[in-house]
């Protein structure tokens, strides 16, 4: 080799170099990334390293946030609550928690973050601080917020469509259907002196005119049940859950109080929705046997149902960010349920899949 080629030729790091090389190596990756705040705490939560995506993220230069507590990346409300120690305390237990929720930037203004704390020990277990990473979701959470919305905007109207339709449906083919089959019962008595033959095919018209003027009863009923506005939630709810045992097989094992007061037009339309949606979800993924408790507790009304199957549990995912064709329809029940001051939760339970809804009961 050349003088020049020597020259030119890299230094070679020897074996006993290459751990503090790699260490630097790993701390300028992380000083630079901008796209997530990395940095270290003490074991008292106190921040006692920098990165750029802490400054870029949250504001704070080095010289202005190293040896603050954590505390000061999150609002009043959950300072006053303890959460900054609670997360601690669960990652000094667990080795790790991760939460999300609203932080504070030095400008005051607010994010939406997803943070994970790692608790960090010797190699004698002993804790000697915590690695903390911050996301800033502040855009994925104001696209599920403005998607959530437009969702419950469209089930609102959804809703008025199906009163429409199934009010026009019984309103205009009943009466029709009603007076077909009054004929054709006039029509089998004359076509009894006529032969067998004609007989027989008035028997199967009848037939006929009896199965569809159910089914149109069926449908109708089930796009806005007219007993949902004249008895109220507690007795359409009874209907539908034998309904769709009868329909589909397998059996909702249902509990139902003796009595239940009438809630907002509302509120009953949107409990029903949800019981009806969700059946009609499970049965679609295979759900084996379900279980449906509604009880009062306290100024709200709760509903939940446990659906068991092998597959449920895979649909979690879906459910929580809203996806597929499920997924969408549950974003939208979520929402509107918001909007009349409840809840509505899903989570998996080994094979199963729990929902959980309430809402105000006044």
């Amino acid at each position: 080799m050349s003088v020049k080629e020597s020259e030119r030729a890299p230094d070679r790091i020897t074996p006993s170099e290459m751990p503090q090389r790699m260490s630097e190596s790993f701390r300028l990756l992380v000083d630079r990334v901008r796209d997530y705040a990395i940095f270290l705490l003490d074991t008292e939560g106190r921040v006692v390293s920098w990165n750029e995506g802490l400054l870029r993220i949250k504001g704070y230069s080095a010289d202005e946030i190293i040896g603050q507590s954590m505390s000061v990346f999150y609002t009043a409300d959950d300072v006053a609550r303890g959460l900054p120690q609670k997360l601690l305390g669960v990652a000094t237990a667990e080795g790790r928690v991760e939460n999300e929720g609203w932080r504070v930037r030095k400008n005051g203004t607010r994010f939406w973050a997803d943070v994970v704390i790692t608790a960090l020990r010797d190699d004698n277990g002993t804790l000697i601080g915590f690695g903390k990473v911050t996301r800033d979701l502040t855009e994925r959470k104001q696209a599920q917020e403005a998607l959530s919305e437009l969702a419950g905007r469209l089930v609102a109207l959804q809703e008025e469509e199906r009163r429409r339709i199934g009010h026009e449906l019984h309103d205009k083919t009943s009466p029709l259907l009603t007076g077909l089959t009054g004929r054709l019962y006039s029509a089998r008595t004359l076509a009894r002196d006529a032969g067998p033959a004609l007989g027989s095919l008035v028997e199967e018209a009848l037939a006929m005119a009896e199965a569809t003027a159910t089914l149109v009863r069926t449908v109708s009923s089930t796009l806005h049940p007219p007993m949902l506005e004249q008895s109220g939630l507690f007795p359409t709810l009874r209907w539908y859950i034998e309904s769709f045992n009868s329909r589909t097989g397998v059996r909702v094992h249902a509990t139902l109080p003796e009595s239940l007061q009438r809630l907002s037009r509302q509120r009953e339309v949107a409990v029903f929705r949800v019981t009806q949606e969700w059946l009609s979800g499970m049965l679609a993924a295979g759900a084996k046997s379900i279980n449906l408790r509604l009880v009062l507790l306290d100024e709200m009304l709760e509903l939940t149902i446990d659906a068991e199957g092998a597959e449920l549990p895979e649909l979690s995912d879906q459910l929580r960010v809203g996806t597929g064709e499920f997924g969408v329809t549950f974003l939208a029940l979520r929402e509107r349920i918001k909007q009349l001051g409840g809840t509505l939760e899903v989570k998996p339970r080994g094979s199963a899949l729990a929902l959980r809804a309430t809402v105000p009961n006044a």
